[in-house]
């Protein structure tokens, strides 16, 4: 009886395309660029509430010698255009298709001149949003932070912390702000800024926002009402054309078309 012939069996991966799904948790937290503008007339404001003495430190928790409160009139057009960045990133990054339209209100703007060894502890805010924009980074922070030796972004950085879980979730967040950088997120996510030890000055700007509140009640020039970002008319936010596009994609003020 002869043996049967043996036939060759090619052990060759197969390419199978498997479409997956990675689904968005967690709060939306957005960072962007300010246009130069907007950095100029926020420390020009942040030095004459300076100059004016408006402490502000009893209604905040850092610990921070120099937070003064700031007039939220001259920077309407402005944080106008930040609050539909942030609504077109939020419905991109939530799925939200709605038309319904919200209107967003500054209710607290101020200032705060970090210096060698203060910080701010981990807290959150009031109102729906907070946002906060770094307008001097001094050279000497980028320097110590080159140095430092460890998992977090180092002295300086801002933080994030949410939720529950082992490592293998994401529930804390480290960046090392630079100079423009706005950082907008929904205000009751706990964050916290880290200590330096070089002898030079910071300086950021902060606010308080809220959403669906009487509208009736507050003064208008303090009312923003948010533009669809599926309408085509809402590329055009800036008087001053400083942004190129609306909230669904990454977009830098200082982009040019």
């Amino acid at each position: 009886m002869t043996d049967a012939p043996k036939i060759p069996i090619k052990n060759e991966p197969q390419k199978i395309n498997i479409p997956i799904h990675i689904f968005n948790w967690g709060p939306c937290i957005v960072r962007f660029k300010i246009s130069n503008q907007f950095q100029e007339v926020l420390l020009k404001e942040a030095y004459k509430a300076r100059a004016a003495k408006r402490d502000y430190r009893k209604k905040l928790a850092g610990h921070i010698k120099e937070e003064y409160a700031m007039d939220l009139k001259e920077f309407n057009p402005y944080f106008k255009q930040v609050f539909n960045l942030y609504h077109g990133a939020w419905k991109n990054f939530t799925g939200d298709t709605g038309k319904e339209k919200v209107e967003y209100v500054m209710k607290t703007l101020w200032v705060n001149f970090q210096k060698q060894n203060e910080y701010n502890p981990l807290h959150d805010h009031s109102e729906a949003l907070t946002f906060v924009i770094y307008l001097k980074i001094p050279e000497e922070i980028k320097t110590e932070n080159e140095a430092y030796v460890g998992t977090s972004r180092g002295p300086g950085s801002i933080m994030f912390v949410y939720g529950e879980g082992g490592r293998q979730f994401v529930t804390y967040q480290s960046h090392l702000p630079e100079d423009r950088d706005i950082f907008v997120f929904p205000a009751a996510v706990k964050h916290m800024v880290a200590p330096f030890r070089s002898d030079c000055e910071r300086i950021s700007v902060s606010g308080n926002v809220s959403s669906h509140i009487p509208i009736a009640e507050m003064p208008p020039h303090i009312k923003y009402e948010v533009v669809d970002v599926d309408d085509p008319k809402a590329a055009n936010l800036d008087p001053n054309k400083n942004v190129a596009n609306s909230g669904n994609k990454t977009v830098e003020a200082d982009k040019k078309p």
